[in-house]
């Protein structure tokens, strides 16, 4: 099932995209060369920038007529910079989803989301003994909680070592596929996409045209 589609799509006048079908269910890779718009290309996705052409649809329904604050609560945005407020795991949990306006899970769901991000810490460790890694983990463990129907991560793996990354991709993986949710990925770690794709679109930059 065809779950985000795009027309024409241009930014800013200078970035040119390929018609693009996004699947529902399915862990697509982006890929292309620094310049190519793949992190502006999520930000086009949940209408954080507009494109100065063309059209993006999501559910068939074109982005442009849907409240901004809904779609993105629908398609998450994970940057690619890690932040963590003061105090313990389960408060950075509950501090996330009251920004939100969310419910925060149960502290034995938390245990599950730390569990799939590969962070083998308890919800009542305190994060400033974290390491720079660790803080990763615990963030997209944090991402996880929000229940959306889009996962859109910007090189979520970007401070992991490779074997944990891949056991966050694996566990990721199977927890999205049980519960339906779409996956886009950026990563410069090539080692990933070939293991963990169902879809890959590569973009070029301007010169590459």
């Amino acid at each position: 099932m065809t779950l985000i589609t795009t027309k024409d799509l241009v930014f800013n006048n200078m970035i040119e995209y390929p018609d693009m079908t996004i699947e529902k269910g399915k862990m697509t890779f982006i890929q292309g060369a620094s310049g190519s718009g793949k992190s502006t290309l999520f930000r086009l996705f949940n209408a954080t920038i507009n494109p100065s052409q063309g059209t993006i649809y999501y559910n068939k329904v074109d982005i442009s007529t849907i409240n901004a604050l809904e779609l993105r609560r629908k398609i998450l945005l994970i940057n690619q910079q890690v932040y963590l407020f003061d105090g313990t795991i389960a408060d950075n949990f509950r501090q996330f989803h009251a920004y939100r306006s969310s419910t925060p899970p149960t502290e034995t769901a938390m245990k599950e989301f730390l569990h799939i991000a590969a962070a083998p810490f308890t919800p009542e460790q305190d994060v400033a003994r974290l390491s720079g890694g660790e803080k990763q983990r615990v963030f997209n463990a944090i991402m996880l909680s929000f229940n959306a129907e889009v996962y859109m991560w910007d090189e979520p793996s970007a401070a992991l070592d490779s074997p944990t990354a891949t056991t966050f991709f694996t566990r990721m993986k199977e927890y999205m596929a049980k519960h339906d949710k779409t996956t886009l990925v950026i990563s410069h770690d090539d080692t990933l996409y070939p293991k963990f794709s169902d879809a890959l679109i590569e973009l070029k930059s301007r010169h590459e045209v």
